[in-house]
């Protein structure tokens, strides 16, 4: 029965199945590209499923005498081609730096196999091996690529797909090392069994590879939008909603005993300040704030605009004192700087900062409203200065 089906599966037309497959999906990825401006991995993807797609219809076309060379020169150069171009997409996916020698390497082996195996020497095994190497070389790559995720939230895909390009891998070694007579599976199966074995399980693979970039792209985009709802959008720090999260995350993770510190700080009339210099003056100066906290603070500090004209700053593992240091340069660096809006209008402004302590488990609620108290006395001993809780 199984020797039935194997001589009725026509191998050809499974090419013609493949490439047609990964012509669709590198469709689907070129369209999800063009969606997302920040999705130039999937228009590389696409790219690579469309070459590859493109030597599995030259693989299938029954041609005249006349355009074999031709089509063989097809089939291997879209083969090294959609190489590279899937290497360069997981490069630019993982924001990895590219590396132009191995692109170059996966399409020169198989321009080395053409020339030399179908012009100078020919000899079609050592042309097929050598065009395989390349393959190897592109996996190697690939799966070593994969060990690295640019997100945690794409480590689980990363790690399957791994699995995947490294059992691929020992399929093309067996696959090519029987057409070598390196291994002596050819002996023991027949030919038409190792055929199959080989076509079906390379269409698994550039199935569950084509799957895989598209959950990575979906996923990378719902990580973008959960990230755009915990950042303020004016400023790019943390908005409320992302600091509770954060200090929720690292409060499950601290050692019991660890203490923290939070800085609650605002701008000192910021209300005429937009009332003199307009609304688009105050976001300036929001983000010149901003920046001023993002470039004090050190590896580990949480910094999040609460609301309006609100800061708070979350430094772990440090008492009162050294908080009240941050705060206090802070301070100085606002009060020295004079801001100049789009208009050429100079605008000096001042800050003024509570600071408390707390144990790393105590709720956020509870140590941001004793910052926020002596926020309130710093205003009220005058602004411009930095109080302690």
């Amino acid at each position: 029965m199984l020797a039935q089906i194997v001589e009725s599966i026509d191998i050809t037309t499974l090419a013609f199945s493949r490439g047609l497959m990964q012509l669709m999906l590198g469709g689907l990825l070129l369209y999800l590209g063009s969606r997302d401006q920040g999705a130039r991995g999937a228009r590389l993807w696409a790219a690579g499923f469309l070459f590859n797609g493109l030597s599995l219809f030259v693989f299938a076309l029954d041609l005249p005498p006349l355009w074999e060379t031709p089509s063989r020169i097809v089939n291997h150069m879209a083969l090294g081609v959609s190489s590279a171009f899937f290497l360069a997409g997981f490069w630019k996916f993982g924001k990895q730096p590219g590396r132009l020698s191995l692109l170059i390497l996966v399409v020169a082996i198989p321009a080395f196999s053409l020339l030399a195996w179908e012009w100078l020497w020919p000899n079609a095994r050592m042309r097929i091996l050598t065009t395989a190497s390349s393959q190897a070389l592109f996996l190697l790559v690939l799966q070593h690529s994969l060990a690295a995720p640019p997100r945690v939230e794409l480590a689980t895909i990363y790690r399957r797909l791994r699995l995947v390009v490294i059992a691929y891998l020992l399929l093309v070694v067996w696959g090519y090392g029987s057409v070598a007579e390196v291994l002596p599976t050819t002996a023991r199966v027949d030919i038409g069994y190792h055929r199959l074995l080989f076509s079906g399980g390379s269409l698994l693979f550039m199935l569950t590879l084509a799957v895989g970039c598209l959950a990575l792209q979906f996923a990378l985009l719902a990580a973008r939008s959960d990230d755009l709802a915990k950042t303020d959008w004016l400023t790019g720090l943390l908005n409320r909603r992302g600091l509770f999260q954060a200090v929720s995350e690292r409060q499950a993770n601290s050692a019991e005993g660890e203490g923290q510190s939070l800085i609650a700080l605002d701008i000192d009339h910021f209300k005429q300040i937009n009332d003199r210099y307009g609304h688009a003056a105050g976001d300036h100066v929001l983000q010149v704030l901003a920046g001023h906290l993002r470039a004090l603070a050190d590896t580990g500090v949480l910094v999040a605009r609460i609301g309006g004209e609100e800061f708070s700053i979350l430094v772990p593992d440090k008492p009162a004192e050294a908080a009240a240091a941050l705060a206090e340069r802070v301070r100085r660096r606002c009060d020295d700087e004079t801001v100049v809006c789009s208009d050429g209008q100079p605008i000096r402004f001042t800050i003024s900062a509570g600071v408390a302590e707390g144990a790393a488990v105590e709720p956020l609620e509870k140590a941001l409203a004793r910052a926020d108290q002596a926020l309130y006395e710093a205003k009220r001993q005058g602004r411009n200065q930095v109080q302690l809780a």
